[in-house]
């Protein structure tokens, strides 16, 4: 079965382009288009891996990611921040929040695939003791 992957992003040319990519590579995808919709999306999808802008019209990923957290039902979901904001003092609050990778536009596809795929990677399996 194809892992999941939640694109919440307001570019639509963006989330367009890593829908396209994405499934070209294995993945299903869905998308929201801010922050609420993301959350909502994740209680009821419960995605394999969330891609998320930093910046959105309603909160921001680092907001998101803080209550996806708090939330035993989404709290392991990885989210991948992909933003153009290189400031550090984002990364730190990002990361702080429990965003796995924060990733700066414009990413090549390939690396993003990779990142992608060791964030979907179900964890192994002890076969001894």
């Amino acid at each position: 079965m194809a892992r999941k992957i939640l694109i919440v992003e307001d570019n639509t040319d963006l989330s367009e382009f890593l829908t396209v990519f994405l499934r070209r590579v294995g993945y299903e995808t869905s998308q929201a288009g801010n922050s609420a919709q993301g959350i909502s999306k994740a209680l009821s999808e419960r995605p394999d891996l969330i891609i998320t802008d930093l910046h959105l019209p309603d909160m921001t990923a680092v907001e998101a990611t803080a209550i996806l957290k708090k939330d035993p039902a989404t709290s392991g979901i990885p989210i991948v921040v992909l933003t153009a904001m290189t400031n550090g003092e984002w990364k730190r609050k990002a990361l702080k929040a429990g965003v796995a990778e924060y990733l700066i536009k414009p990413i090549a596809p390939p690396e993003l695939a990779k990142i992608v795929d060791t964030l979907t990677q179900p964890p192994p399996v002890l076969t001894e003791l």
